[in-house]
């Protein structure tokens, strides 16, 4: 298999059709495809790449496709058609997050057996050059390998010491993926590759304006949201001490805290008690309604490659402050979805909640202009760019 091409100038993008194009069906295959996608993080674990992952292959094989799910094994994962688990997960504490790493004996020669029973056209990869599933992945391929990358991070000392290691692998896929502009100037620090940017996608079907209401919710003062995983760089201590701000200058809201995680008592303590901090908790399927009965989400984060959770309150009307960094800014604009403020600074992130709890009509007119970018989001429209790609690695295949 031909190594993948060198870097460009600048990174491709696949550009979304707009609302109301052609329909799923321009794409054709001469026989459904047998995908394998890998990725070291799927469901109970929570985040962006197990939402990308599962609608992805929800779409794809509303084309028809076959999709296997290839991860392993994580406490609370419960057996699901085409979700094939090897190995156990360990999570570990990595990029000011909570990341995973496969381990098992006999891990690599599982990994193959699964290729060669799959008899898959393609191996889609996500987060590649993550160890150690999604490496083992690239060696053992019996395919070609499409990898889709994800995250953004300011340095990495591994990709330092390991640049040769993580190159040549890096250099065995037939199409590389980035999920945002942002991604791609982190990975351009240490690698050469013709990176194609095809974003992440939202349900829009699913969020929406018009969902029921959660019991958390109080209905008699405005709702800040915040919405995301317990780790440091989601900015809740930031947005905690923002918010006492806004109390200190007489406006009534709650606080409503949606998310968990380890530091779960930290944030605890950080509110003091305040009745009008809420925390819920985890959750699935109310994740909408959260969005869309708020009067605002509130989204501090330091780092990001992509704003998923952006997206799924604009799809649902509800107006976004947010920390003006790389992986947002390729999402909204300021004043046009979101109000954007200076990473970390809790008076400007105060005086943006506030600005947004007195105008009602700027809430109105942010939520509606954000529907209206989040719908050129729809996994329908993503997953055709995928397969678009899938279907140049293939034909290149062909004619070697």
């Amino acid at each position: 298999m031909p190594p993948l091409t060198r870097k460009l100038s600048h990174a491709r993008r696949l550009e979304l059709m707009p609302t109301g194009s052609l329909p799923m069906a321009r794409i054709q295959h001469a026989r459904p495809l047998r995908i394998a996608l890998v990725t070291e993080y799927y469901y109970p674990h929570l985040g962006g790449i197990c939402e990308h992952v599962h609608f992805f292959a929800r779409e794809a094989r509303r084309y028809g496709h076959q999709v296997d799910i290839i991860t392993s094994n994580i406490p609370g994962a419960r057996d699901e058609p085409h979700v094939i688990r090897i190995g156990k997960s360990q999570p570990v504490y990595a990029n000011g997050s909570q990341a995973r790493f496969t381990w098992g004996i006999e891990l690599r020669k599982s990994l193959r057996r699964v290729f060669s029973l799959g008899q898959y056209d393609i191996i889609h990869v996500h987060s590649p050059l993550s160890p150690v599933l999604p490496v083992l992945a690239i060696e053992e391929a019996n395919c070609p390998v499409v990898g889709t990358f994800h995250t953004y991070f300011d340095r990495s000392f591994f990709y330092t010491i390991g640049n040769r290691y993580f190159q040549k692998r890096l250099d065995q896929l037939h199409a590389a993926i980035a999920v945002s502009h942002s991604t791609t100037i982190a990975l351009n620090r240490y690698f050469e590759a013709n990176w194609t940017i095809v974003p992440n996608g939202i349900d829009t079907d699913v969020f929406h304006p018009h969902v029921p209401r959660p019991a958390a919710l109080r209905s008699d003062v405005p709702v800040i949201l915040f919405l995301g995983r317990f780790d440091p760089r989601n900015g809740l201590t930031t947005l905690i001490e923002s918010f006492k701000k806004v109390r200190g200058r007489n406006r009534e809201a709650q606080l409503v805290v949606v998310g968990d995680g380890p530091l779960r008592k930290h944030y605890y303590r950080a509110a003091g008690g305040d009745p009008d901090i809420t925390f819920v908790g985890s959750v699935l399927g109310e994740r909408p309604g959260y969005y869309a009965h708020s009067a605002m989400y509130a989204c501090p984060t330091t780092k990001a490659s992509f704003g998923i959770t952006l997206l799924e309150s604009m799809a649902c009307e509800t107006p976004v402050v947010c920390s003006d960094i790389y992986g947002f800014r390729d999402v909204v604009k300021h004043e046009r979805e979101a109000l954007m403020v200076h990473c970390g600074d809790t008076e400007a992130l105060a005086d943006s909640l506030v600005r947004l709890l007195d105008d009602e009509t700027l809430r109105a007119r942010l939520g509606k202009r954000g529907r209206q970018e989040a719908e050129r989001y729809s996994w329908s429209r993503v997953t055709e760019a995928v397969l678009d790609i899938y279907t140049a690695v293939l034909g290149r295949a062909t004619h070697e």
